[in-house]
């Protein structure tokens, strides 16, 4: 079984510390993130994503936050509230990740796919909510030693990313480097 982050170290995924490591402003104009555009956080967590993603859709655009943990969804929501960010959902969802919102333009998982156990049955699923037009994010820790992240024995190496990808009817628009310790692919259907 993956290894899981643990729900109790919260603080770290918003603290400034990761915030220069992983500029998500960044990262989300990387992918193409526009105003009016949907915008699903799988893993969501407390909002290190869902939050800057939310003033770049704009009000015309919807932010959904989903996590598998009732405690990252209730902080998710008090830091929505706190930043006045109308737009963003939030639920919990099963592991399986059963019930994903369709139709959106990203569907973003950051240091989240490590943590799934069937992962091209979850990659499926994704797969069977989108459009034509919707894009599949991906940012995982290389499989190499490095400061931060899962245990090297459940990182996943970028091949297989690939690979996975492809089974699940993926292919691989681009590949990126937010950092010197991840690596971000974005996808769409074939």
């Amino acid at each position: 079984m993956p290894h899981k982050f643990e729900v109790a170290r919260f603080k770290r995924l918003m603290s400034a510390e990761r915030r220069k490591e992983l500029p998500p402003k960044l990262v989300l104009g990387e992918i193409g993130l526009r105003p009016g555009q949907v915008f699903v956080d799988i893993g969501a967590g407390p909002g290190f994503f869902a939050l800057p993603a939310s003033a770049i859709v704009g009000p015309g655009g919807r932010v959904i936050g989903l996590d598998v943990s009732p405690v990252m969804v209730d902080e998710l929501r008090k830091n929505a509230a706190l930043k006045k960010a109308a737009n963003i959902r939030t639920r919990t969802i099963p592991e399986t990740g059963a019930d994903f919102p369709a139709g959106a333009d990203f569907y973003f998982l950051a240091n989240v796919f490590h943590e799934i156990d069937d992962r091209t049955a979850y990659l499926r699923r994704i797969r069977s909510r989108m459009t034509a037009r919707s894009r599949l994010v991906l940012i995982d820790f290389l499989k190499k030693k490095t400061k931060h992240g899962p245990p090297l024995r459940d990182r996943i190496p970028l091949r297989t990313i690939r690979s996975l990808l492809v089974a699940s009817g993926f292919t691989v628009v681009r590949i990126f480097r937010p950092n010197e310790e991840e690596y971000g692919v974005v996808a769409r259907r074939a």
